[in-house]
């Protein structure tokens, strides 16, 4: 666990949070599985050995939903939150929580983690929506 590059600890922080979406989306509302133990089966490791930094990006942006969801959805033009793929809901919530609680980082850093992710395992028209709406005051 501790040789994890920074590269992968936002590959499995976009993937905790994904999977916590669709289970939101499709159960009933409410969160269904335990992100330590999920967390834990990403890094392929024990529970004790997850870095702080992976857990509480994904606890923070999990708790901190309706916030997100709020602050974003005053920059997406034409379209709504819930319509968002639920990947790239994902990327954003990862960057808000990143820029605003947990690590604090630089919003360059951010937007450029964000944007490399978006087009590693989207595409480049979600990694320019997902760079325009990061770069437009969201991250302030």
């Amino acid at each position: 666990m501790e040789n994890l590059s920074r590269n992968k600890q936002h590959f499995i922080i976009m993937t905790a949070i994904y999977n916590e979406l669709v289970d939101f989306s499709f159960g009933e509302g409410k969160l269904v599985r335990d992100a330590t133990e999920m967390i834990a089966e990403l890094c392929e490791c024990d529970k004790s050995e997850i870095k702080p930094y992976i857990l509480d990006t994904v606890l923070v942006s999990l708790q901190k939903y309706s916030e997100i969801k709020t602050a974003y959805s005053k920059y997406l033009k034409n379209w709504k939150w819930e319509r968002l793929p639920l990947l790239t809901q994902s990327i954003l919530m990862m960057s808000y929580t990143h820029f605003y609680y947990v690590d604090k980082a630089d919003k360059a850093v951010v937007i450029n983690t964000a944007v490399s992710l978006s087009k590693e395992y989207i595409d480049d028209k979600q990694a320019k929506f997902i760079n325009g709406i990061l770069d437009s005051g969201v991250l302030a």
